[in-house]
């Protein structure tokens, strides 16, 4: 500590250029679960994005490329490496939400994240649940409904268990009239993407945009996530259908 100031060490990840940012995530040897947070974060305090653009334009590189990237790094590379882009601390995926980037990038990266579905996921016999592809819209739209709460919390009086018991209040609501006209943009840029990878044929593909809906709280999510289960429901155990159900009526985890 110097002058009352604690030193953190900030990895700057609009540094990196585009191959240094494949390489930074996927480029890793294999760890067990355990191990991850601090395969990616050891030595480091903070991620940050002196210049947030160039993140956005590397996650959208990314995605579009995403089919290559299986010729270079494995399955469990890309996976692994997956898990840190989008969560571990790191967050790729808020840049995603920041004013500074041009609305167009970002919407252009959204909608960019269709290809690693249809180009890999449709392709592969993995378990709809056992990979990152299962969580990808979760995390993002986490990150999404975060950043969208502009509450101030600073005007709460009663300490810090009020203020998180309004975190976990507000985060139960989603209000989706109340988001910015930038931020219905963006939410809409994320439930046509889903809508086409529901249309994929795959299960895989389409229990992860079924997840997705369920966290996604646009105006028309129930209505896709119901036809999806009018079509499928003969083909459903009861389990099955119950998730199903929880994703249309937005009351998943």
């Amino acid at each position: 500590m110097s002058d009352g100031q604690w030193w953190e060490d900030e990895f700057d990840l609009s540094a990196l250029t585009y191959p240094q940012f494949l390489a930074f995530f996927f480029d890793r040897p294999i760890v067990g679960d355990e191990n991850e947070y601090d395969l990616f974060r050891s030595g480091i305090d903070r991620f940050v994005a002196s210049n947030p653009v160039a993140v956005v334009a590397h996650v959208r590189a990314m995605c579009c490329n995403f089919s290559d990237l299986t010729k270079v790094y494995s399955h469990e590379q890309l996976d692994q490496g997956l898990w840190a882009v989008f969560g571990a601390g790191i967050s790729c995926e808020r840049f995603l939400f920041d004013p500074a980037v041009d609305l167009r990038l970002r919407v252009d990266c959204i909608e960019s994240m269709y290809l690693p579905f249809r180009d890999v996921v449709a392709r592969a016999t993995i378990d709809k649940r056992d990979s990152f592809y299962w969580m990808w819209w979760d995390m993002i739209l986490h990150s999404f409904w975060h950043e969208a709460d502009k509450f101030d919390y600073a005007s709460i009086s009663g300490g810090s268990k009020q203020i998180l018991e309004t975190m976990r209040q507000r985060a139960l609501e989603f209000d989706y009239a109340g988001l910015s006209e930038e931020n219905k943009q963006i939410l809409e840029a994320m439930y046509q993407t889903l809508r086409r990878i529901l249309m994929l044929d795959h299960q895989g593909c389409q229990w992860s945009a079924l997840h997705g809906l369920g966290h996604l709280h646009h105006p028309l999510g129930p209505e896709i996530v119901q036809g999806y289960l009018d079509v499928h429901q003969g083909e459903l155990s009861k389990e099955d259908v119950q998730w199903i159900e929880a994703c249309r009526d937005g009351q998943i985890a």
